[in-house]
């Protein structure tokens, strides 16, 4: 998502829609192609409903799937890959798939940073070659010392992962957020042509640990 890409935080996230999600974010209806790097492509369209506008991300990598699972798995440091997520603390384990985290943005200046809270969902279909992760806001109580940071509320994010030919792992990414508060939708946008690519290429060089 410009060094004003925090919207590519969506997500942050770190989670995924899987197909059958309403919000469709993988279909290709409306997505126009925004800019084609280094193997990655970036489509973007618009939000219905809203002035802002969604991405979708896909790039392939020479890695093995259970690298890219395990990665994905450490949610609580996702800080260190993906753009503008400053901290990730952990707020509920509901199961060993399914939890509820506190994501903190690093927004440029003159915005605050902000928080959101998110309920992520990740699934290893480890026979059939496939991650499937679901992010998306969820209210919940905040910790004392965060409870007069702006909340985003608005915030979605999917992935999809899955192994290709030749030990290849082809990986889509999709999302949105809304900061709120007064950062500009024109300004939020705009962030969307270079965050998720950030994203992609940090994602990429942290796997080797994995």
């Amino acid at each position: 998502m410009s060094m004003l890409n925090y919207t590519s935080a969506i997500g942050f996230v770190l989670f995924l829609f899987i197909l059958s999600s309403p919000l469709n974010l993988y279909g290709q209806k409306d997505w126009k192609l925004s800019k084609t790097e280094d193997d990655i492509q970036l489509w973007i369209k618009n939000l219905e409903g809203s002035d802002l506008k969604q991405f979708k991300l896909q790039t392939t990598f020479k890695k093995e799937l259970k690298s890219v699972y395990l990665l994905i798995r450490d949610v609580e440091n996702m800080h260190l890959w993906y753009d503008k997520v400053q901290s990730v603390k952990l707020l509920k384990k509901i199961s060993d798939n399914e939890a509820i985290y506190m994501l903190g943005y690093d927004l440029p200046f003159p915005f605050e940073d902000r928080i959101s809270t998110v309920k992520g969902s990740i699934k290893f279909d480890e026979k059939g070659g496939k991650i499937f992760v679901n992010t998306d806001y969820f209210q919940t109580e905040l910790p004392e010392d965060k409870k007069h940071m702006s909340l985003i509320t608005k915030i979605k994010s999917s992935w999809e992962i899955s192994e290709g030919k030749k030990g290849e792992v082809l990986i889509t990414h999709a999302g949105y957020m809304d900061p709120g508060g007064n950062v500009p939708k024109w300004l939020v946008n705009e962030g969307l042509t270079s965050g998720p690519l950030k994203t992609i290429k940090s994602m990429k060089k942290i796997l080797d640990k994995y």
